[in-house]
């Protein structure tokens, strides 16, 4: 259904259900070109609900009612496109409802759905209602039975939640012992292959594992299974948390909206956060999966032992398991990279988010369409809030917290004041000022400054949020480190015992996701970069030294600012070298502009690279050459490391030497990192070697579909200035589908995000992405949603290029009937 005026839904207006489902017993008979879906549902009053004598009300969307029995006899009901209502129910009663459901021409990819090897499920947050009639809310916790019947010549993998307890030649059964709400429902009818391995847990007890793959592509999940296996040590060792079943399977797909979902005990996978191998996949495509397998195994605990009492409470379970696959990938690798990675994303997508017109609370307090606030405010801004609680408490305190945590709710859907609530029981530390972190939008603004008199060294702050919040922030001055609760609008700290004025070096690991203010001077600056032992704010140095320079100075670098980075790129962190040799991006740039200017913003930090170049040339080719390596690929930290720096300085030196080291580099790569690094050299020149290359990329994996994503988003990210007549000639090439979430996303999104072609003056980029949004907006809204907020911050530019872009916003509100996803995003965006 299509719906250009939707409900807009409060946190304020929650109430508990009416009624309660204690008991789900589901059969799936999937037919050539429909399904059949018996649903069983033992249904009673809620004694917590005031609505005593309400009728029974179930969502439903894409649903053929066929027939309805309660308590075995025919009832009286009403049907609309949205919901089924079942009036004068008794206050315990089973209802029966056989449905058709047409899965085979489900391109929303919601619910059951036909994807290349056969038929899945996605029912995160709302798709169990486009599967069978159902109370489709996180709240109405059952025990599920699930009948699987489908042709096995066809799709000889049959799987659902839970354990298999019958099966016949074209059926399964299985029966789930754990409650759970019906986003986490699951259910595989395909044509795969798999992998099993068994572990013995820390705590002794057996369990198998089984990763699911299209065919052709076992060669390729032997990485994922690796992962899986430390994530479950991992979670056993740093929070005591067991996996609870006897088996744990992840079925991966390429038909997907997204990264991965959390399914009880059947997560389903995007293709390309399992799939990996060194020709295949990059360095940044293992460390995702790692972190994408470890973030759905902790949901086990965080998310589906304790899930969310409604969809305002997203990240209970969203924001606290980002922050532990967060940690986990820092006890993993390297913990200051980490940390580094996961600031520049939150800055160049939170930070704009905060500021635009879906600007939200890490709890949103009213949306039209949920799907809209699977967002970074949610995710990565809500990790923040959790490790700040991480920062106040410390480990032990924190791990307190969880106990008491699991203690009270395990079973249950909760809020967020729930888990502060366990945090501030557990330590008695008092969080009532920090959860208004929860509630209110915005990234605070510290505005700091300081006195020095004799040997005291005052620091002065203020904070832009009224009423204050209580911000934790970590300083360094002088011999004085420790953690500052920031919790009034103006506060000052004195630091005494100093002999001679120092640097402070604040806000030490990120330790809040604000914006500081502080008037460092280019020596204080470089003061940092060589000496603070906080390696975060060493790159913090670096990054605010290249704006200033970007942003203020043309491109063109001091003597000064060179003398510190020729100190850096001599340093033994490799990774951290490389991150901090990289500019910030444009994306970033652009939020600290007044008026964005996105030719001059390109020019001036192209210009910066170049010097960069020229200066360094000798010393990047020397690090070039120095690092090349003939041992076997491996994605240990050390080793992604090492390609990181030499892929840095081979981008460098392409700014200045031309394509011949790129294209000798593509020509001799044994892996897909390499190989990347020169081709996105070579997107970036016009030079005959560019075509050679893309075409032997493409001649080489046009059958390996993750692969060809790759080349895809290089076209769509290339700086030069025919990218967008690329962009249309893509659209009609064999290596793309509309239809297909990745392709989408590599070709489409990647563009929006092109930050100097998308925003081109004469507004051609406008449209072309308004063109892709109302094409996809048919097919799959979701989808479509996710690449209109290209146009978040369209009111930032200069006032030719949003006129522009209003109207394309506009063209979009004004087709024939929007989705509920698009007209909610568009809408923002215009009245913002």
């Amino acid at each position: 259904m299509r719906e250009a005026q939707a409900r807009t839904i409060h946190l304020k207006d929650y109430a508990p259900p009416a009624f309660l489902i204690d008991r789900v017993a589901l059969d799936v008979d999937i037919r050539a070109e429909d399904a059949l879906v018996t649903a069983t549902l033992a249904v009673r009053r809620n004694p917590a609900s005031q609505e005593k004598d309400a009728p029974l009300v179930l969502d439903g969307e894409a649903l053929q009612l066929l027939s309805l029995h309660l308590n075995q006899k025919e009832k009286t009901h009403q049907v609309t496109a949205e919901n089924l209502t079942v009036p004068d129910v008794p206050d315990a009663f089973t209802l029966a409802t056989v449905t058709r459901i047409v899965p085979q021409k489900n391109s929303a990819l919601e619910g059951l759905y036909a994807a290349k090897s056969g038929f899945v499920t996605q029912c995160e947050a709302q798709g169990f209602r486009r599967v069978t009639w159902f109370l489709d809310r996180p709240d109405i916790l059952a025990i599920y039975t699930v009948t699987v019947r489908a042709d096995r010549k066809k799709y000889p993998v049959l799987l659902s939640n839970g354990n298999l307890v019958a099966s016949g030649e074209n059926w399964a059964k299985f029966e789930d012992p754990f409650p759970k709400p019906s986003y986490l429902f699951a259910l595989v009818a395909a044509d795969l292959e798999l992998i099993e391995e068994s572990i013995v847990s820390r705590f002794g007890k057996t369990k198998k594992l089984f990763i699911y793959v299209e065919p052709g592509k076992l060669d390729q999940a032997a990485w994922s299974m690796d992962c899986l296996k430390r994530a479950i040590y991992w979670d056993e060792k740093r929070f005591g948390l067991e996996l609870d079943l006897d088996e744990y399977k992840i079925v991966a797909v390429g038909d997907f909206n997204s990264g991965a979902m959390e399914n009880k005990g059947l997560n389903i996978f995007n293709a390309r956060y399992v799939l990996a191998r060194p020709d295949t996949a990059t360095d940044t495509d293992y460390l995702n999966i790692d972190r994408v397998v470890a973030h759905e195994y902790f949901h086990n605990w965080t998310g589906d032992r304790v899930t969310c009492r409604d969809w305002f409470q997203l990240s209970l379970k969203e924001g606290l398991t980002v922050f532990r696959d967060q940690e986990y990938g820092a006890d993993t690798y390297s913990r200051a990279v980490a940390r580094i990675q996961e600031v520049r994303g939150l800055r160049a997508g939170q930070f704009a988010e905060d500021a635009g017109p879906m600007a939200h609370p890490v709890r949103p307090q009213s949306y039209q369409e949920i799907r809209n606030f699977y967002t970074m405010t949610v995710y990565e801004k809500g990790a923040e809030v959790v490790r700040m609680q991480h920062t106040l408490l410390g480990e032990e305190k924190f791990q307190d917290g969880m106990k008491l945590y699991f203690k009270r709710h395990d079973g249950q859907a909760v809020t967020c004041d729930d888990f502060v609530a366990a945090m501030q029981d557990a330590s008695g530390v008092d969080l009532a000022q920090f959860k208004r972190w929860y509630d209110v939008a915005g990234t605070p603004v510290l505005d700091c400054s300081s006195v020095f008199e004799k040997d005291v060294f005052e620091l002065k702050i203020r904070q832009s949020m009224s009423p204050p919040f209580h911000i934790p922030l970590a300083v360094k001055i002088g011999h004085h480190e420790k953690v500052l609760s920031v919790t009034e609008k103006e506060q000052s700290f004195r630091f005494e015992g100093l002999k001679s004025r120092p640097v402070p070096s604040l806000l030490r690991e990120f330790s809040a996701p604000v914006i500081l203010n502080y008037p460092y001077t280019e020596a204080d600056l470089v003061h940092l970069l060589a000496h603070d032992d906080d390696p975060f704010n060493r790159w913090e140095a670096a990054q605010r030294l290249s704006a200033e320079i970007i942003l203020k100075n043309g491109g063109t670098p001091s003597g000064t600012f060179l003398h510190a980075l020729k100190n850096v790129l001599q340093e033994k962190d490799l990774a951290f070298v490389a991150e901090t040799l990289t500019l910030p991006s444009e994306t970033f740039l652009a939020e600290q502009m007044g008026v964005v200017d996105p030719d001059a913003l390109h020019a001036s930090r192209n210009a910066l690279r170049r010097a960069l170049a020229s200066h360094f040339r000798d010393a990047f080719l020397e690090t070039y050459k120095r690092l090349d390596s003939d041992a076997p690929y491996s994605p240990d930290a050390a080793s992604t490391g090492r390609r990181a720096l030499r892929n840095l300085c081979l981008g460098y030196l392409g700014e200045i030497e031309g394509p011949a080291l790129a294209y000798r580099q593509f020509e001799q790569a044994d892996n897909m990192t390499d190989s990347m690094a020169a081709l996105s050299s070579l997107t970036n020149q016009d030079c005959p070697e560019r075509p050679r290359a893309l075409d032997a990329f493409h001649a080489r994996w046009r059958d390996d579909p993750l692969v060809v994503d790759k080349w895809l988003a290089l076209q769509a990210m290339s700086r030069l200035p025919g990218t967008l007549a690329r962009m249309r000639d893509l659209l009609t090439h064999p290596a793309f589908d509309i239809k297909v979430p990745n392709k989408v996303y590599s070709l489409i999104r990647t563009f929006a995000v092109n930050h100097v072609r998308f925003h081109a003056a004469d507004g051609a980029g406008y449209a072309f992405i308004a063109d892709q949004v109302l094409a996809l907006d048919k097919l799959n809204p979701q989808v479509a949603a996710r690449i209109a907020r290209g146009f978040d911050r369209w009111n930032r530019f200069d006032a030719g290029r949003k006129e522009k872009s209003k109207a394309q916003l506009e063209r979009i509100r004004d087709a024939a009937g929007p989705s509920k996803d698009v007209a909610e995003i568009v809408g923002k965006a215009l009245a913002g």
